[in-house]
């Protein structure tokens, strides 16, 4: 095998395990995310991401997987100029790999995953008509109208095609179908949502 098809089947592999945040494992447990693959989003605007998938140890090395994720993280950070992605701890247990991610913000989450993932104040959102859909209020589940909402500035929304949990900085006001309360500032995208996900909360 030529060294430049050693490179390919490192960055094929790394790729594989890294778009493994689309499948998740149902966790057992008191916390609605144990086991299970998903991002919180900080208040200063970075992201953390957990990847938990299936690992066959015989086959693969945890060690050189982290290798592969450092030099997928390297070459971006390269072509961004400047620290956009750190990965952290990687660990195996049981046959099952975990991996934690943090990036600087949800347009370098969105680069590095080729996904849509878009964090934007409410009020700019309704502006530049971002928020395209009706969406549910938390409290009752009753269909919403955020022309009404008056405390937009103090609102942030997320727009996202990736399924999977979502914690938040603040609690959750409004949902689109397809998304899941799992406490006050947790939520799930169904992997069967038609469309986007919009997630309405609080920033405060």
């Amino acid at each position: 095998m030529t060294h430049l098809h050693m490179i390919k089947k490192k960055r094929f592999i790394a790729a594989a395990f890294l778009a493994g945040l689309t499948l998740s494992l149902i966790g057992c447990g008191a916390a609605p995310t144990q086991g299970l693959s998903g991002r919180e989003i900080h208040k200063d605007g970075t992201i953390e991401a957990v990847i938990v998938r299936d690992f066959d140890e015989s086959r693969y090395s945890v060690a050189d997987l982290k290798s592969m994720i450092d030099e997928e993280i390297s070459g971006y950070n390269f072509d961004h100029a400047g620290d956009k992605i750190s990965a952290g701890d990687v660990s195996c247990t049981e046959g099952v790999l975990t991996c934690v991610m943090n990036y600087s913000s949800d347009e370098d989450y969105a680069g590095f995953n080729s996904r849509r993932f878009v964090v934007e104040d409410f009020a700019t959102a309704m502006d530049s008509d971002l928020v395209k859909i009706s969406v549910k209020s938390v409290k009752d589940l009753t269909q919403a109208d955020l022309d009404t909402v008056t405390d937009g500035d103090a609102l942030s929304v997320l727009i996202t095609d990736e399924p999977g949990y979502v914690i938040f900085p603040g609690k959750v006001r409004y949902i689109s179908d397809g998304v899941e309360i799992l406490d006050k500032k947790t939520v799930n995208v169904s992997e069967d949502m038609d469309g986007l996900a919009y997630i309405i909360y609080e920033i405060k």
